[in-house]
């Protein structure tokens, strides 16, 4: 089971996507906003708290633009990585404007398996580069086509949080293409109307309830539902996702945020 759980906090960052869209005006993500997640999974019928996600953004400035970098970190807790440690950093360097990414990094440590992936987007040439470094790969590159719009896993976060929902039809279906290990992926996502939950220390809020479903087979394929709820205001934070997945179920909650 222990093997499983970085999947459980990669998780999180791997179902929350924008819908298929030439592109989003950002009018709610800013620069120093801090989010903290507690990551549960149900281990003998009992929620169990395993790891911490922390996502922040802050400017930074190139030789000609000015762009945002999505920061996001997931680590087991201290008395869970005796059986699995976990201390995965990811980055999407976007423009602000859009969210859009420009560049994607990703450096995980899982157990004994470590591993650094980075995508370079030329949006002119419709390509992104993927280099690859892990035991057996020393800067592997790989061309992996694109369009205009493709995402990475964490850029797609932020785009799902910033759409204008109350335009939405419920049980609207909307489907995405990113790019997730050097592959094309293609997920739907589904409206499905406004839910009040307990959201961090902030009491209740009215959130946007999005059910995500992968196209494909294979683990994105567990039975039953995959759900995240955005709150419907100026925040627009990620509140809650749920999901079932083949070992198990999963729960991250937002406990605390700053903007």
């Amino acid at each position: 089971m222990f093997k499983k759980v970085s999947f459980i906090i990669v998780l999180f960052i791997v179902f929350s996507f924008n819908t298929d869209s030439s592109s989003v005006e950002n009018q709610y993500i800013k620069s120093g906003e801090k989010l903290t997640f507690i990551a549960s999974f149900n281990i003998s019928g009992v929620m169990t708290d395993i790891a911490e996600v922390k996502m922040e953004t802050s400017t930074v400035k190139t030789k000609t633009r000015e762009l945002l970098r999505l920061k996001c970190t997931a680590s087991t807790y201290s008395s869970w990585d005796k059986f699995f440690k976990v201390r995965d950093l990811y980055e999407s360097y976007v423009n602000p404007e859009t969210l859009i990414p420009v560049l994607y990094k990703r450096s995980i440590e899982e157990g004994t398996y470590k591993k650094e992936l980075k995508y370079l987007f030329k949006r002119n040439s419709k390509i992104a580069i993927s280099t690859l470094n892990k035991k057996g790969y020393k800067d592997f590159k790989v061309e992996v086509p694109i369009t205009n719009t493709t995402l990475d896993i964490v850029s797609a976060i932020y785009n799902v949080r910033v759409l204008d929902y109350d335009n939405f039809a419920i049980g609207q279906k909307t489907t995405t293409k990113l790019i997730v290990d050097s592959e094309i992926e293609s997920i739907n996502i589904t409206y499905l109307g406004k839910e009040t939950i307990k959201v961090a220390n902030s009491g209740s809020r009215v959130c946007y309830k999005l059910e995500i479903g992968f196209v494909g087979d294979g683990l994105k394929k567990a039975k039953g539902g995959k759900y995240i709820y955005i709150t419907a205001d100026n925040d627009r934070l990620p509140a809650l996702i749920e999901a079932n997945i083949p070992v198990g179920r999963v729960q991250i909650r937002l406990s605390n945020f700053s903007k």
